[in-house]
């Protein structure tokens, strides 16, 4: 059994739907440190021949978890799905996914963690991605680093990790190694897809769903592999 593990993010790209794909579990981490104009809040969408951030402001003190951190009581969820809107409107499959994306910007949440993983868990159901998504408060982590991906893989009975390469400073595989975990690498490679305009890459995910629709899941499983390959490693 292969997992991997993973801090929330505000919709996500591609690269984190393929890691998904590509693992049996995951568990998010909304108990780590927030840190702030990172992923945590934000990411890209297009505008015109660039990309735009949408940042969800947030009130937090420094070193508060991802989960303490609150959306700030402002009119952010008008200014990103209007920016959504215009940039997607008339993409193919506009319709088809934005009603519902309003309505989850829309509701209520007491902290950003929970707005990530509601939209996560509903991008994966677009995506097709089955992964069980496991959620680190419910299982009172303490450790870090390498340490708490051990113990992630101790508490979901997996013996094989999964990392991207962003993660590359919270691993050591010799670590991993001698408590009998096999550690992988995601080889990730964007793919191209049709915008209507020059292609424009790393953008969250949901640039890929307006243009492409259901075509999404295949080519977002067909984006990244494990390596070395399971069958190459005992």
């Amino acid at each position: 059994m292969i997992v991997s593990a993973h801090q929330p993010v505000y919709l996500p790209g591609i690269i984190f739907f393929n890691k998904l794909a590509l693992s049996d579990a995951c568990m998010l981490l909304p108990h780590c440190q927030f840190v702030a104009h990172s992923w945590h809040q934000r990411n890209r969408i297009r505008s015109g021949e660039q990309a735009l951030w949408l940042t969800v402001p947030v009130n937090a003190s420094f070193g508060q978890a991802i989960a303490e951190a609150t959306p700030a009581k402002l009119n952010w969820r008008r200014k990103h799905l209007a920016s959504i809107r215009h940039a997607y409107g008339k993409r193919p499959f506009f319709d088809a996914y934005f009603p519902e994306l309003e309505r989850l910007l829309n509701d209520d949440y007491s902290n950003l963690a929970d707005l990530d993983i509601r939209l996560i868990s509903r991008l994966c159901q677009w995506l097709g991605i089955l992964t069980p998504l496991h959620d680190s408060r419910d299982h009172g982590f303490e450790m870090h680093k390498t340490e708490l991906l051990i113990e992630v893989c101790r508490c979901l009975g997996a013996d094989r990790f999964l990392s991207n390469v962003g993660s590359a400073d919270y691993v050591v595989e010799s670590l991993m190694a001698a408590q009998g975990i096999a550690h992988h690498w995601q080889r990730f490679t964007h793919p191209d897809y049709a915008q209507g305009e020059d292609f424009l890459p790393d953008l969250s995910a949901i640039d890929l769903l307006f243009n492409i629709g259901p075509g999404a899941a295949e080519l977002v499983r067909r984006s990244g592999r494990i390596d070395p390959p399971l069958d190459q490693q005992t």
